[in-house]
């Protein structure tokens, strides 16, 4: 008996749009049914199996991780597939059906090639291929018993090529973040009986290795002079403006750092800068005639707790490798040293909290 087939040209194409439930089935849909196929009278021929393969970009949500991949697509076009009703028997279903599953695994495989950006292009043939052996092996479908190997054949390999929703992946060594927040900081000792509490906006950057952080971060903070300060022949007067700038290059060691919660102490050299920026000292020659600033080089430490709100894995990146980044609200809290005299000297103790991206790039396991 003659098995008239036809395939659709499959490629390196995207999906464009939606297209209508009613004229595709996915695998996942559930198995075949002679309603996913019109009927047709031809005087030869069995059935016409139309089907695409291919892939789109898009991403889903899986928790609080979102995953950005090249999605690999297969699906039968209902509206273009048929049979003739003569043939409308189960074991031809059963033949549709074992096509069907070729279809799907190979849907697999090319998932994996995508997410490992490998080469992908022998997944179409393969396929081809692989029906053309099934077709010829089974006569058509006329032999049962061939039917019924394959039928096993394929359920093995469903089982083997598993759907993977996140893929296995290990960071690699090296990561990078940005991060910028809000918050304040006190004064002790006698630089708090002069200045008052301020308000802070830090931003900064990491570097990592493993589980080490560099971090370079910048502190802005704008608070009030709370007592005169008298120095050389000049004077700070009570309720002036004040402002505090904070460089820190420091090194931190990430000793909890898993699912949801990141804690890593750190370390390292502080540059803080204490001034004033009231208006009646604006002149553009007071620096250069007053002590309106103090500049101080000291040790800087704390602790940054960074609590995970979302992960997002780009596997859809030709140009660079995989990439997870981490959102988080960062908490930090640091104690600055500081010693601009005898008589104004102290630490500045900061809490900020604000939104850091922390990325790494990932190995596909």
């Amino acid at each position: 008996m003659e098995k008239k087939y036809k395939f659709l040209l499959i490629g390196l194409i995207f999906v464009n749009g939606l297209m209508a439930q009613d004229i595709k089935k996915d695998w996942a849909d559930g198995k075949l049914t002679w309603n996913d196929f019109s009927e047709r009278n031809y005087e030869q021929g069995v059935s016409e199996f139309n089907y695409f393969l291919g892939y789109e970009t898009g991403k889903q949500k899986f928790g609080d991780t979102i995953v950005v991949r090249n999605f690999a697509q297969a699906y039968i076009y209902k509206n273009l597939s048929w049979v003739n009703p003569k043939y409308k028997t189960e074991q031809y279903l059963r033949y549709n059906q074992v096509i069907f599953d070729i279809i799907e695994i190979h849907r697999r495989r090319l998932q994996i090639e995508l997410d490992r950006m490998g080469s992908f292009e022998s997944i179409y043939y393969s396929c081809e291929n692989e029906i053309e052996r099934f077709y010829i092996d089974s006569n058509g479908g006329s032999n049962l018993g061939s039917i019924i190997f394959w039928e096993q054949k394929m359920s093995d390999e469903l089982d083997f090529f598993k759907e993977e929703s996140i893929p296995k992946f290990e960071n690699r060594s090296f990561g990078y973040a940005m991060h910028a927040g809000l918050g304040a900081g006190y004064f002790t000792s006698s630089l708090g009986e002069h200045f008052s509490s301020t308000i802070n906006l830090i931003y900064g950057f990491d570097v990592a290795y493993k589980q080490s952080i560099f971090y370079i971060n910048a502190t802005l903070a704008a608070g009030n002079v709370t007592r005169d300060y008298s120095f050389s022949d000049e004077i700070w007067n009570k309720k002036k403006r004040a402002g505090l700038a904070v460089l820190d290059v420091s090194y931190g060691y990430a000793f909890i750092d898993n699912r949801k919660l990141k804690l890593a102490p750190f370390m390292g050299l502080g540059i803080t800068e204490l001034s004033l920026f009231s208006p009646d000292y604006m002149d553009e020659n007071d620096d250069e005639k007053k002590g309106y600033r103090f500049v101080d080089y000291n040790v800087i430490f704390g602790i940054n707790a960074d609590y995970k709100l979302r992960t997002k894995i780009n596997l859809a990146q030709s140009w660079i490798m995989n990439e997870k980044v981490e959102t988080s609200i960062r908490a930090r809290l640091y104690i600055a040293k500081a010693n601009y005299a005898p008589d104004l000297k102290g630490y500045s103790i900061n809490l900020t909290i604000g939104i850091c991206g922390f990325g790494n790039m990932i190995r596909l396991k």
